[in-house]
């Protein structure tokens, strides 16, 4: 009797405009694919690989958030004739590593992120380091032989010359959401940036949202596909700063429509519209009040924080005012701060009334303690809930998304720079955001994650908001931010918090 034998399946074709682009991107050895979330940028780059070391022998190293490791790899599984073996994954989390490697070891002191249990001031976990030796090295040797290499951001920053050393076939490098790895014009993380687009031939950066905030967050993959046109970051501002404040910060922006023409010469993009039609989403601000205790004590540092706020500089630094995170500290999770403890708040009344109402939701707010709380009050209300922020294992990750899909969990709370990439969430009927942080693509990403090509009903989002407080001023610059950045790019959607 024969034996069966498993065959992988047949690549899934690519849709006409992903086949478009593809054609663009072989024609073109450095360019962007910024389509909206959603328009099928991932299965077109995986063909770009397949087509390059097919072809002509070139390896790809792809670096991405930590999230989309595990659905990357599948998706190029998908699309192409590559193997499992043949698709390596480097993670970088603090060190760790997805796969380990025993032998004979060249070490490398690194550094180890240790949890202490203490609040800082921003309201997140203090964290100390110490450090440790890690094999790296042997274990990039152990892994050579494989064609795609998927990397984290961090990994790609802390070991690139070791890396093209050990394989000098890398020759494509692709980006997947490169605003999150490579937007400061000025860290270690885009210099590593910048060193791998001139060790490889080939480059392809995704991104939906290349203006992140402010300008010259386009300047990094600019430099890297075309140095001449700035020549350098002081070249960009003296193109397009409008204003510079005392301190030598950019105030304003001026000729976005030149910005805009040198992105389109060296870009492809698709909106959701384009590629499937309307999708309704409803959009609507829903006001409470902050209960009494909490009212009492945030009042004290109201005032001071809304003047904090006008100055836009404070919220792109690692340092906002203090009374700002003070009042964001007492609105979102009052009892690590020992006020109001056991008042229940508005916003957690609000989520215990969606709660009810049993639809698969969504739920994104900006600090931990008040993710946590807002776990909390999920699963008071009998729900089944998980979840995903910066602590969140890549493994965890992956796991939560595949149970949310498969409608074993009814709800996911996250942070929006965590959990606002890659996922395909179309489940949820209700996206919440009990609180933002400082990022226009933040919200916009993190609400795409639900309105995916296969959705049939409307979307609900509801921005949650305490009345009379610097909730109102948050959303003021963020609608800013987004409006700044719809002036480079008029197809992108303005957020809108009426």
């Amino acid at each position: 009797m024969r034996s069966l034998t498993l065959l992988k399946p047949e690549p899934l074709p690519l849709r006409e405009h992903q086949v478009e682009d593809l054609t663009y991107h072989i024609a073109n050895p450095k360019s962007l694919n910024l389509s909206e979330p959603s328009t099928g940028k991932t299965p077109t780059v995986c063909v770009l690989s397949y087509y390059h070391w097919a072809r002509h022998g070139r390896k790809t190293i792809w670096t991405m958030p930590v999230s989309l490791m595990e659905k990357n790899k599948a998706e190029m599984l998908v699309f192409t004739d590559f193997e499992p073996d043949d698709i390596f994954i480097f993670e970088s989390a603090f060190g760790k590593l997805t796969k380990k490697w025993t032998g004979p070891t060249t070490r490398i002191m690194k550094k180890r992120r240790i949890k202490t249990g203490m609040l800082g001031p921003d309201g997140n976990e203090i964290i100390k380091w110490e450090q440790y030796e890690d094999e790296v090295k042997d274990l990039i040797a152990a892994a050579k032989n494989a064609k795609v290499f998927i990397s984290s951001f961090a990994f790609l920053r802390d070991n690139i010359q070791h890396l093209f050393q050990t394989i000098p076939e890398l020759d494509l490098f692709l980006v997947d959401e490169l605003h999150m790895g490579y937007g400061g014009p000025k860290s270690k993380q885009t210099a590593s940036f910048w060193s791998a687009g001139r060790k490889c031939s080939q480059f392809c950066g995704m991104t939906g949202t290349l203006i992140d905030g402010r300008l010259d967050s386009a300047y990094p993959a600019i430099h890297l596909i075309e140095p001449n046109y700035y020549g350098s970051y002081e070249g960009f501002v003296d193109s397009h700063a409008a204003w510079i404040d005392d301190y030598g910060n950019v105030d304003s922006w001026k000729d976005h429509d030149k910005l805009s023409q040198i992105i389109g010469k060296h870009s492809v993009r698709h909106t959701r519209k384009e590629v499937y039609g309307d999708q309704p989403i409803h959009f609507r601000t829903k006001m409470v009040e902050m209960g009494e205790k909490c009212r009492v004590q945030y009042d004290l540092f109201h005032a001071q924080a809304m003047l904090e706020l006008e100055d836009e500089n404070f919220l792109d630094g690692a340092l906002p005012g203090v009374a700002t995170i003070r009042a964001r500290q007492i609105m979102a999770h009052p009892e690590t701060n020992a006020i109001a403890k056991g008042e229940t708040t508005g916003k957690d009344k609000y989520l215990a009334e969606v709660a009810a109402e049993g639809q698969p939701m969504l739920i994104f707010a900006a600090l931990k303690p008040e993710q946590r709380r807002c776990l909390e009050v999920l699963k008071a209300c009998g729900l089944k809930a998980a979840l995903i922020n910066s602590d969140t294992s890549a493994k965890d990750r992956n796991l939560i998304d595949i149970a949310f899909r498969a409608g074993e969990l009814d709800a996911i709370v996250a942070s929006g720079p965590t959990a606002a990439v890659g996922y395909n969430w179309e489940r949820a009927d209700h996206v919440v955001f009990i609180s933002i942080d400082y990022k226009d693509v933040n919200v916009s990403q993190a609400y795409l994650r639900a309105s995916r090509g296969t959705r049939t009903t409307t979307l609900l989002v509801t921005f949650v908001q305490y009345e009379e407080s610097i909730d109102q001023r948050q959303y003021e610059i963020v609608k800013n931010k987004s409006i700044e950045a719809g002036k480079v790019d008029p197809t992108r959607d303005i957020l809108r918090f009426e």
